[in-house]
């Protein structure tokens, strides 16, 4: 069971880090933005962080709602990326209350092993309207060869990528690698079959993806 209270404790750290220009979930970003059609009414952002996701949502929605549960990254986010249909919430996704049928598109990157993944599922069953859109960046176990070639693949073009948009050999400094470590004493992941498993059970339709930077994509359409 996740122990959120930890979860926060380490993403208010982590919310005082350097901004990157490119990291291993906004280089993703514009990707997922295609799947969402222009004008929908309401994107719900869970895990919203700083906002920088959240705000290319407002260009596409009449209302956006972003929650994280870690508040500095809510105050961050309303600093860094404001706009006037982007409502941050600072609260656990668990204990929010929203009716069925009333969402357009359900967003998270980096946050679903966070979550109780049948719950999200489900939550993205109930909420979505008919033709709404849950949409899922996040990081998975490696297990098959496949994994192992696909992943293993991405360790030069991670090192090009930081020199070309960082200006750096690797990502992280020093303090920033010790502070991602520590976080990720606490994570686990689920691997892509463990994931295809649960989608074959409540969303069967939806489409996940491997993809280079040590990340998966699913998309599913209500």
């Amino acid at each position: 069971m996740e122990d959120y209270n930890v979860v926060k404790t380490d993403f208010n750290e982590i919310s005082e880090l350097d901004e990157l220009k490119w990291n291993h979930n906004n280089c993703y970003f514009k990707h997922l933005i295609k799947f969402i059609p222009n004008n929908v009414e309401t994107c719900l952002d869970i895990g919203c962080g700083k906002g920088e996701l959240s705000f290319m949502l407002s260009k596409k929605s009449k209302n956006v709602i972003a929650v994280d549960l870690a508040d500095k990254m809510i105050e961050k986010a309303k600093v860094l990326h404001p706009n006037k249909n982007i409502q941050y919430i600072c609260g656990n996704i668990l204990d929010m209350k929203f009716e069925n049928d009333s969402i357009d598109v359900i967003i998270t990157t980096a946050t679903a092993h966070h979550l109780p993944y049948e719950w999200l599922l489900c939550f993205a069953k109930d909420k979505l309207k008919k033709g709404g859109k849950l949409i899922i960046l996040d990081l998975a176990k490696a297990k098959t060869l496949s994994d192992y070639i696909i992943w293993g693949s991405a360790f030069i073009p991670n090192i090009a990528m930081n020199l070309i948009k960082n200006g750096r050999l690797q990502k992280d400094d020093v303090h920033s690698k010790e502070v991602w470590e520590k976080h990720g004493e606490h994570d686990t992941y689920m691997t892509i079959d463990e994931i295809k498993l649960f989608v074959k059970k409540h969303i069967p339709t939806a489409k996940v993806k491997r993809k280079l930077f040590w990340r998966y994509s699913l998309v599913w359409e209500k």
